[in-house]
Order: structure tokens, then sequence, then C-alpha cells
């Protein structure tokens, strides 16, 4: 497994890396990489991995865990196992998935203080965010004060930072979850992304430092997806 270096540097925008195996000429997996792959319902980062020995580039299409291990896609091919790379993020757009998986951090938060309502299921792209809950009553008068809540502890500008803990400690503790899916069990180590003073929850993804990075959570549209999921589309400004 690749090491990653997203989860102890989120603002990493350049690293260097040796190229240890190639699948169908165009699927590279490095030693380590600052690239993260589409998890979580968070899209991938895209960029540019460029050869030291000649400068050539090779453009990072797509960013997935394959098999366990970090899947970098490359357009042209020809790079070869053994090359050394200095891997080159799309800082612009990695910055943008931040902010919006922070935002989506906060609201995930407050629905869970407002009666362990869970998240189901969310999608952040570099335009849009969605979350999916599991609240019961259709209110759209509760999401709109909701959000606007967001609004306000984001003001606050708030530390996020990140730790790890033992996964006994997290499995004493069923407010950290506010996902309604379960931690893999396989999961012994566990990152743990705190919003000081507000909120913690464990999480492998990249996030800004301070919430005032942010900016302002807009409500797109608010969706009615079945007897207990709602749907909630956002954007940033």
């Amino acid at each position: 497994m690749a090491k990653e270096l997203y989860l102890d540097d989120m603002y990493l925008r350049e690293f260097e890396a040796e190229v240890v195996g190639i699948d169908q000429e165009k699927y590279v997996t490095l030693d380590q990489t600052g690239f993260y792959p589409k998890s979580g319902g968070i899209d991938n980062d895209l960029g540019t991995l460029i050869r030291t020995e000649d400068r050539a580039e090779f453009n990072v299409v797509h960013v997935a865990k394959v098999i366990g291990n970090i899947s970098h896609e490359i357009e042209p091919i020809g790079l070869k196992v053994g090359d050394h790379v200095i891997g080159k993020l799309d800082w612009n757009r990695r910055y943008q998935l931040m902010r919006y998986h922070t935002a989506a951090h906060v609201l995930s938060g407050l629905f869970f203080k407002m009666g362990n309502v869970k998240v189901t299921g969310n999608d952040m792209v570099v335009e849009q965010g969605r979350i999916d809950f599991n609240f019961s009553e259709f209110d759209r008068q509760s999401v709109e004060n909701l959000v606007q809540e967001a609004n306000e502890i984001i003001k606050k500008d708030l530390a996020v930072i990140t730790y790890y803990i033992d996964r006994k400690e997290m499995d004493q503790d069923p407010s950290l979850m506010k996902l309604a899916m379960e931690l893999p069990a396989s999961i012994k180590r566990v990152r743990i992304v705190e919003i000081t003073d507000f909120d913690r929850q464990p999480d492998g993804g990249c996030h800004i430092v301070k919430l005032g990075e942010i900016g302002k959570i807009i409500i797109k549209k608010i969706e009615n997806k079945g007897k207990n999921n709602r749907r909630l589309y956002f954007e940033l400004t």
C-alpha cells in the first residue's frame, strides 16, 4: 500500500515518488502519493506526474483504490516501474473539494445533534455537494434552519484538526459515528477529524484547517427520496 501523504499534510501540492507498479500501461501505483482517490463520496484529485529523468509529463485523469492500493490512471502512457516522478496536484480542484468535504462535516454534525439523524450517502464534486440523511419527518423549514445554523458555526472559524485513536475507544463512543453505515471491522487505528468545540468523526479524507475557509453554504435543492431519506444539494460561495 502506498504511503498516503494527504492524510498527514492535506495542503501538500507537490511530492516525489517512485513508480512501483504498472497495469495495462496506464494504471500506475507509486510508493507514496499525495493524490486522494475517489472514496467516501468525495471526488478524486487530478494533476500531473513528471518523470524526473526527462521532465516528460503524464496527466493523472483518475485516481482510485484498487485491491488495497492507489491506482493513478495516466495519459499518455509511458511510465515504467522504477521511474522517479514529481506529482503535482490540481490545487484549485483539491481545495474546492476540501471546502465541500468540511462543509459536509458541519452539516452532518448538526443533523446528529438535531436528533441522531445520520448521513446515508453523499457526493462531493468541485461545484456542488450532495448529502443524504435519514430524516423521517420531511420538514423543509427545519433543513433551512439547520443550514442557517451551519453558516453561523462557519463564521466562528473553528480549527479543524486530525489525529488517531484506537478502534476500542471509537466503539465506546457511539456519538462519533455520523454515518448510517458501519466502519469496517478491519480498521483498528481510526483517523479522527475534529472541528474543535463542535464535532468529531472518523474520516479518511482531506479538509481545510479553519472553518472560515468554507465560505457560505447555499441550498440548491431539497428532495424527498423515500420514507426515511432526504437529499440536500448545496453549493459554497
